[in-house]
């Protein structure tokens, strides 16, 4: 029977019952008034709940069964919670057994009974933590387990909530392979909530926090993926960054008991972790530094990525892993090398972008200070037209300077006065060409002031009537 994993109010461990009303979860069991009196049992009837729900009534009081009666358990099932003689477990498993019976008679039909067919239950011990990573198994039949809820998250403690994360990421890791990404989402996210702040606890062992750690990083690492296909590219630098701040303070450990730990019973080489991991960690920011337009952050994180596979491939990295780990460090070593790639075409996208990007900036620069820019090459293109013109016509000069300054004594002794400029082109286009440039170049000397800023005055003037419009909206909001 399936139901709401809220707070329930009440005993520590509630059974899960069949009553002549449906299931129902016994919340409290009040002590004895007398001794003659037995106990009173609170039972939530749920499937009436689950009714109340649907009708919307507001009132518990109809959901809830007071009696005396101790009613049986409900017929456990694999992955069940179960109360046992030896404490709190989890049924991974079951098998049916046959027993002989020699004198037993059945009490309806008064006859002998051959044999008996029993299920046996395989009942891992929760409530025992033995040194390392050992567990208190047991084989019991249905008599001797009775189902209890399971625990909420809040209630269970720092393993129980290690072990509880590491089997909602097995789900969620289907869910990525359906493409269902925001369910996968919910769930990583809802393992990183589980375990964030047991990581202080004290009294946790090193085989507790190696799982700690390996449920943090994965799943950080995961629901970032998941956020860059849903191209949440803000979600996805923070879990990125989480995964490799954890692996960093990790790698500066390195040789200490957790380390050991998740070499050894984890799985987990040098490679994948700091290598395949990080690199993992370093390709999701730089893909969501991208997004983001930071295009000089996002190449810095590509560099790192590739220092690690360069290490781990080629440099120290790859003869220190041990023998015994040759083949993890081999796989992970294969699938830095697909990372690689993918790191490849991610640079030439954001390299080819931040050109594009620097080519608008220096366009709508040029597009800014585009009367400062003719005008100096209107000018330049006179300089050099006069130049040409100049060393053909020098002898000529010469001659004539002589012939003025005898016939013309008179007037160069009178005062200077302002000349039109004369050009000495042979050709009559030339001097037509000369000349318009000379009017354009008048013309653009006397502009008045406010054509070279008209843009600006253009915007002023748009920011103005947004911000009466703006003003206007807000005051007839308050009438």
């Amino acid at each position: 029977m399936s139901f709401n994993s809220e707070y329930y109010v009440g005993d520590k461990d509630q059974l899960l019952v069949q009553t002549p009303y449906g299931t129902g979860l016994v919340t409290r069991i009040r002590p004895r008034i007398g001794p003659d009196v037995p106990p009173m049992h609170e039972i939530r009837l749920l499937e009436w709940e689950k009714a109340a729900r649907a009708s919307q009534i507001k009132s518990k009081r109809a959901t809830v069964l007071y009696s005396t009666t101790e009613y049986q358990s409900i017929p456990p099932k694999k992955g069940d919670d179960v109360i046992t003689p030896y404490g709190r477990g989890t049924i991974t498993e079951f098998v049916t057994v046959r027993l002989l019976n020699k004198g037993k008679v059945n009490p309806v039909t008064k006859q002998p009974i051959s044999e008996e067919v029993l299920t046996k239950f395989h009942v891992v011990i929760n409530s025992w933590r033995l040194a390392g990573r050992s567990r208190v198994k047991c084989y019991l039949f249905s008599d001797q387990v009775k189902v209890v809820r399971k625990k909420t998250v809040m209630e269970m403690n720092a393993v129980e909530r290690v072990e509880f994360a590491m089997k909602q990421k097995q789900g969620a890791s289907r869910m990525f392979a359906d493409k269902k990404y925001q369910e996968a989402l919910n769930i990583y996210a809802g393992c990183i909530d589980a375990v964030r702040y047991i990581q202080h606890d004290t009294n946790n062992d090193n085989e507790c926090r190696a799982d700690l750690i390996d449920v943090m990083v994965t799943c950080s690492n995961n629901a970032a993926t998941c956020c860059i296909q849903l191209h949440l590219w803000e979600e996805a630098f923070k879990f990125a960054k989480n995964a490799l701040i954890l692996l960093n303070a990790l790698f500066e450990k390195r040789g200490a008991k957790i380390h050991g730990i998740l070499n050894k019973d984890n799985g987990h080489c040098d490679a994948k972790m700091f290598g395949e991991w990080r690199v993992k960690s370093h390709i999701i920011l730089a893909r969501s530094l991208f997004e983001k337009d930071e295009y000089d952050l996002a190449l810095d994180e590509i560099k790192m990525a590739r220092e690690h596979i360069s290490y781990y491939v080629v440099g120290k990295g790859a003869t220190e892993q041990g023998a015994l780990d040759y083949k993890l460090a081999k796989e992970s070593v294969s699938r830095m090398r697909n990372q690689e790639r993918e790191i490849i075409k991610l640079k030439s996208n954001i390299t080819e972008t931040k050109k594009e990007h620097l080519k608008l900036e220096r366009a709508r620069a040029q597009a800014m200070f585009q009367d400062t820019t003719t005008k100096s090459k209107k000018v330049s293109k006179l300089k050099k037209a006069q130049d040409k013109e100049e060393p053909a016509h020098s002898s000529e000069n010469r001659q004539s300077s002589k012939e003025d300054e005898t016939q013309n004594g008179a007037i160069n002794a009178a005062p200077k006065q302002l000349k039109k400029k004369v050009s000495f082109a042979t050709n009559l286009e030339e001097r037509h060409d000369i000349a318009a440039e000379e009017e354009e170049e008048e013309v653009e000397e006397e502009e008045p002031w406010y054509e070279e800023h008209k843009e600006a005055l253009i915007l002023l003037g748009v920011a103005v009537l947004t911000f009466a419009s703006f003003a206007l909206a807000r005051r007839s909001k308050r009438i």
